[in-house]
């Protein structure tokens, strides 16, 4: 009867731990992990390491409760770890559990650097990012091939979502040395170097055979077309300006000769007649001592 429950209970766990997820555990590149065995708790475990022939090494022990205590843990120790029973032959009944090391931001990939004549433009890829998000990249630049001291590429700090920058202020036809990586928070990760050279200046001469290499390519109708438009505009705005200051000119003439047609009747009739004065206006020398009145062009009515 004992021997049937154990071995139902065994086919329990059997089923229990075939049925069940693998665990996953992380921990900071050089901590101490523990790992506990899910299985037994106590001394009678084996711990394997999964794709590893050395299954055991100075830096892991088996405690008293089955855990496996592994010290400085070092990027290499991630991976797949197993127990089970010790001293059973093919047993089946195993606790699987992950573990994964977080790191420094790895090398940064496919980096490279595309100059132009005086500033090149940076490039790079992030495959991975050693378990914490990335904080930030950094850049630097120098001559090439020399021990000057770095210089920052501006900003010092590039945003985490960047994968270029852009490097002012270069010397043509030079080689400069270009490094960068990423941080996260346990620090700065690998550090990738790569070379680049500035295109070279043209000079006068140079740029006035580019321009005389093109000049027998050079389309004259387009040019004739376009210089052919800018003179009509110039006509069409002259005429119009001309235009414009003959009504201004004409208008004032034909309003002042109306008035004069008007005015000659009266000073005819009468050569005291001011159209400007008034019934209080004294009388002229030479004019009647009445006040007219102009009925239309060709009468005058004296009042006594």
């Amino acid at each position: 009867m004992y021997k049937t429950i154990g071995f139902v209970v065994y086919l329990y766990i059997l089923c229990a731990i075939k049925g069940e997820k693998i665990r996953e555990i992380a921990v900071n590149i050089g901590k101490n992990i523990t790992i506990p065995c899910p299985l037994h708790q106590t001394r009678d475990v084996m711990w394997v390491r999964e794709g590893r022939e050395e299954q055991q090494h100075a830096r892991m022990s088996i405690l008293e409760n089955g855990s496996l205590l592994i010290t400085e843990v070092d990027q290499s120790d991630a991976g797949l770890y197993s127990c089970s029973r010790e001293n059973v032959v093919n047993s089946d009944v195993k606790a699987k559990v992950k573990l994964a090391v977080r790191t420094p931001p790895p090398r940064l990939s496919n980096v490279v650097v595309r100059p132009s004549t005086i500033l090149a433009l940076l490039l790079w890829e992030v495959d991975g990012t050693g378990g914490y998000p990335i904080i930030n990249f950094t850049a630097q630049y120098r001559l090439g091939y020399t021990n000057n001291s770095w210089m920052p590429i501006s900003p010092n700090h590039i945003p985490q979502n960047s994968r270029q920058i852009e490097v002012y202020k270069l010397e043509p036809n030079t080689t400069y040395q270009f490094r960068i990586w990423a941080t996260n928070q346990l620090g700065r990760g690998a550090i990738t170097e790569v070379y680049g050279t500035t295109l070279c200046e043209y000079t006068e001469l140079e740029l006035a055979r580019h321009f005389f290499d093109s000049a027998d390519k050079f389309d004259t109708t387009v040019w004739a077309i376009a210089v052919g438009i800018v003179m009509g505009t110039l006509v069409l705005l002259g005429l119009g300006t001309c235009f414009l200051l003959y009504q201004e000119c004409k208008v004032p003439g034909v309003v002042e000769e109306h008035e004069i047609i008007e005015l000659v009747p009266n000073i005819i009739l009468n050569p005291g007649f001011d159209p400007n004065s008034n019934a209080d206006q004294l009388p002229d020398e030479n004019s009647n001592s009445e006040t007219p009145m102009l009925l239309n062009n060709n009468t005058v009515v004296h009042n006594c």
